[in-house]
């Protein structure tokens, strides 16, 4: 959503992971918490402050521009960043939403409307992608976008449909308690960061030799264990001048999970994670996304 939003690649932008180091911190860049040490006095606004440094696309932009957010997030730290000078507006379901938006296409000054509709996503994790509620809800979202598109086609408007990742099934007997594999645990600097499907490893120094070895062994049906350096430098978070801490969020070792495979810490006092649908891994289910253009006739 960050590359999305600012136009950047991840390795600029610097925001890669659900969970990942910040400081001497681990946070979660959205929803602005900490994760990691319990004790932590940071503040949601203090973080967001020094985290969101990549200018919005918006801003870059020679229109107007207006972003329909869903209400419960329309005026986070998060979404008054990325919006920079754009207007938000808030909305309640589909209906709502659609409703806005079609009135926005009828007016006659050229115009730049971004409409953000996470309901797909949150229900896949809950239920899973290939279940019949992630369906039911997609064929919902398919009328409303079929409706749309007859609209913008009268008010001369194009529209793009794209997405931040796909989808895979997350089998619950395919979940990995890292922390609990002893030989792996006693090398950890920290917590494990980034996402259940790609890890991020702080190792003790000079162990991330043996932090391999021994992941491999322990974790190789699960994931393929790699130092994190050579991915970096191989570019696979993207083009552009690297942010500052791009080095130390990635850490030093990333577990890539394999197909099927989830790996995960339970911190003191957290839930133990447990999905049935999740992304960021490698798969190509996950990795390709859509990309529909509407052009008007």
């Amino acid at each position: 959503m960050t590359t999305i939003l600012t136009g950047r690649s991840p390795a600029e932008h610097g925001l890669i992971g659900w969970h990942q180091l910040h400081g001497d911190e681990i946070i979660a860049p959205l929803p602005l918490y900490v994760r990691h040490p319990a004790a932590s006095p940071s503040t949601p606004d203090a973080l967001a402050a020094s985290l969101y440094v990549t200018p919005p696309l918006f801003d870059r932009l020679d229109r107007p521009a207006t972003l329909l957010i869903p209400d419960f997030i329309c005026d986070t730290p998060c979404s008054r960043h990325h919006a920079g000078q754009a207007g938000r507006l808030p909305y309640r379901d589909f209906d709502d939403a659609f409703a806005q938006l079609a009135a926005r296409l009828a007016q006659p000054e050229p115009a730049f409307h971004y409409l953000y509709l996470p309901q797909l996503d949150t229900l896949m994790h809950e239920r899973g992608p290939e279940s019949s509620d992630a369906a039911a809800l997609l064929a919902k979202l398919e009328v409303h976008l079929a409706r749309l598109a007859d609209h913008a086609s009268r008010h001369d408007t194009a529209i793009v449909i794209t997405a931040d990742h796909g989808f895979v099934s997350a089998p619950a007997a395919q979940w990995v308690d890292v922390d609990d594999i002893a030989p792996l645990a006693a090398l950890l600097a920290r917590p494990l960061s980034g996402e259940t499907r790609l890890a991020y490893c702080h190792v003790l120094p000079g162990c991330i030799t043996l932090f391999i070895a021994l992941a491999q062994t322990h974790l190789g049906h699960a994931c393929w264990p790699l130092e994190s350096r050579p991915l970096r430098e191989a570019g696979v978070f993207g083009p552009g001048i690297p942010h500052p801490e791009l080095a130390r969020r990635c850490g030093d070792v990333i577990l890539i999970a394999k197909p099927g495979w989830n790996l995960r810490d339970t911190l003191p006092g957290e839930r133990q994670l447990q999905l049935a649908g999740v992304h960021a891994g490698v798969t190509a289910e996950e990795m390709q996304i859509p990309l529909i253009v509407l052009r008007p006739h």
